[in-house]
């Protein structure tokens, strides 16, 4: 039997966990053709670990990719309300445990590349893939297909553009110029001037330092260390880490920052990622406690990258036209909710559910489309603003009082640690499936019209 005839192209920039998750989504339909374009030369996903919540765990069952990532664990999480992440003042010889964050079912942890690989062998022969496809600009006019240009020189054309492109990404600046001048025609030049300004990332003031450590490396100096039984974060004045294991207990994932609180908000110069000395990061953390300190032991030798945090600020919108952006390129934020890939999943999940649906056609896309970003953009803006306030608490900024004497009483570092606690409670105790239900529900309405 022959596939029915296609309803709309898509085109997604960008092969990384949304870009992939989308792909995958889409390709279940057999009347959307779905072509993903990435930058790089091949297929795959850069970073060290990552973790994934129940709420976010419930969007992937619905997608039918739970069980493919559940291989990736050593051990089947459950459904149970349990610890997840353990909180420690530790920048101080005798570090002091600060309470913990609990969370329905296991914080899921393993190796970006490991779930890439699984959204790549899970895409429909049907789903094209060109790699070493940087997009540099597209033309959206009315009643014609979008025009693709890419840094090679070469075209294509879609009824639909995704933007998936992370950070810099070339859909979302050439969306919010298109958005600007539309305001300019209306004579709206300060949106305009506005438009232009939001879509360039800005500096949030972190540097992140990231490696995998041999389990076996670890273990050696320390066999009974925390982090072998649960996610640690170790906290400190300006600095903070979260350790833990993946790739099924092989290696232990190390993530530290760095935060400069005067270089918030700035353009950030300099090269993005870029690798340094080991030395350098052990000497940030020079002093802490023995936790700690065995841990930093590890990292000689070791490549380590560091990465410049950039963040966008809160834009109004994602979609514009047939145009829609998702993930980074849409809310980069601080990673202190542990949430940029389940966003990216969760757009994505959404994001297909809309434009699978019979009443979107080529007529109705922009309609999708709003609603979709109707609906994403608050969440993603609440998850931005929580991550930004946890950043805050990572650094133990509220424990400096006005004449700056220290106010690390037992009893004003657990109530940091619940704070941290209830600023993480969305992620276990709301479920997608609402938002997802919001949308359908005002996709018929909207239509309806």
């Amino acid at each position: 039997m022959s596939d029915p005839p296609t309803k709309f192209r898509v085109a997604i920039c960008g092969g990384g966990i949304g870009g992939l998750t989308l792909a995958f989504s889409l390709s279940k339909s057999p009347d959307i053709s779905v072509d993903v374009y990435e930058a790089a030369s091949k297929f795959t996903e850069i970073g060290a670990g990552i973790s994934l919540w129940w709420r976010t765990r419930q969007v992937l069952k619905s997608l039918g990719l739970e069980e493919d990532v559940i291989r990736l664990l050593p051990v089947r999480p459950g459904k149970d309300r349990v610890p997840s992440i353990q909180y420690r003042k530790a920048d101080q010889p005798d570090g002091l445990a600060m309470g913990t964050t609990y969370s329905r079912g296991e914080l899921m942890t393993f190796h970006r590349a490991e779930f890439h690989e699984v959204l790549l062998n899970r895409l429909s022969s049907r789903c094209r893939t060109s790699p070493s496809k940087r997009l540099e600009s597209y033309v959206q006019q009315p009643g014609a297909p979008i025009m693709l240009h890419f840094q090679d020189g070469s075209t294509a054309t879609c009824d639909i553009l995704i933007g998936a492109d992370g950070l810099k990404s070339a859909v979302r600046k050439t969306m919010f110029q298109d958005a600007a001048k539309l305001a300019e025609s209306q004579h709206r030049n300060a949106d305009a001037a506005e438009l232009r300004n939001l879509s360039k990332p800005r500096f949030s003031g972190f540097f992140s330092y990231r490696t995998l450590i041999p389990v076996a490396r670890l273990s050696s100096i320390s066999p009974q260390h925390r982090i072998f039984s649960s996610p640690v974060q170790y906290l400190g004045k300006n600095r903070h880490m979260i350790v833990f294991p993946i790739s099924r207990g092989r290696f232990v994932n190390f993530s530290a920052f760095e935060f400069r609180p005067y270089e918030e908000g700035t353009h950030f110069d300099g090269p993005w990622v870029a690798d340094v000395d080991p030395s350098y990061v052990q000497g940030l953390f020079h002093g802490w406690e023995r936790e700690v300190d065995d841990i930093i032991q590890c990292l000689g030798g070791l490549k380590i990258t560091r990465w410049a945090v950039n963040v966008l600020p809160t834009l109004p919108f994602f979609a514009f036209g047939n145009v829609a952006i998702l993930g980074d390129a849409a809310h980069a934020m601080t990673p202190f909710q542990g949430a940029g890939a389940g966003q990216a999943i969760e757009d994505a999940s959404i994001l297909a559910s809309l434009l699978s649906n019979e009443l979107a056609t080529k007529t109705t896309v922009p309609q999708a489309l709003q609603i979709y970003s109707q609906i994403c953009q608050p969440l993603a803006t609440e998850v931005a603003r929580r991550s930004r306030i946890n950043g805050d608490h990572f650094q133990l900024r509220s424990l400096a009082g006005p004449d700056h004497q220290d106010l690390s009483s037992t009893a004003r570092l657990q109530g940091i640690a619940k704070q941290i606690h209830d600023n993480f409670e969305w992620v276990s105790e709301t479920e997608a499936i609402v938002d997802l239900q919001r949308a359908m529900s005002l996709l018929r309405t909207e239509l309806a019209k």
